[in-house]
């Protein structure tokens, strides 16, 4: 299977440590994931693949899925940061954007869900903001 095409797929709406995101169970192509935005993949625990227990730059072995944000997510010194239960909130796969859509919603200069993204951003510890 090849990797997606961020700018032509539809995502999942999920939250990653309090942050808001895009995410896939498919692996995305790097080159496609539009500047400003972050890519990260989750690994499952190999007892438990209901849930993610790790978020890295690049997971080999037992993907969960790709996650994409419009803020980094500061990882450990070795690339990684542990999920806990909770970290990872899906909804029930109705709320469905376009990467533009996506962008719109957290960029978009009369948006009021900007607002929202950008408050649950500052909460977020885990995230450093430019």
């Amino acid at each position: 299977m090849y990797p997606l095409d961020a700018t032509k797929e539809t995502f999942e709406a999920v939250e990653i440590l309090g942050i808001p995101g895009l995410f896939t169970i498919e692996r995305v192509n790097r080159a496609t994931v539009p500047k400003g935005m972050y890519l990260y993949e989750m690994q499952t625990d190999e007892e438990d693949w209901t849930q993610p227990c790790l978020l890295g730059r690049r997971i080999i072995v037992e993907h969960f899925g790709t996650v994409l944000t419009a803020s980094p997510i500061t990882l450990n010194e070795n690339g990684y940061v542990d999920l806990k239960p909770g970290d990872f909130t899906q909804g029930d796969g109705s709320d469905r954007l376009t990467m533009a859509e996506f962008e719109d919603r957290c960029f978009g200069r009369q948006s009021p869900s900007r607002q929202c993204c950008l408050r649950r951003h500052h909460k977020a510890r885990t995230v450093s903001v430019r």
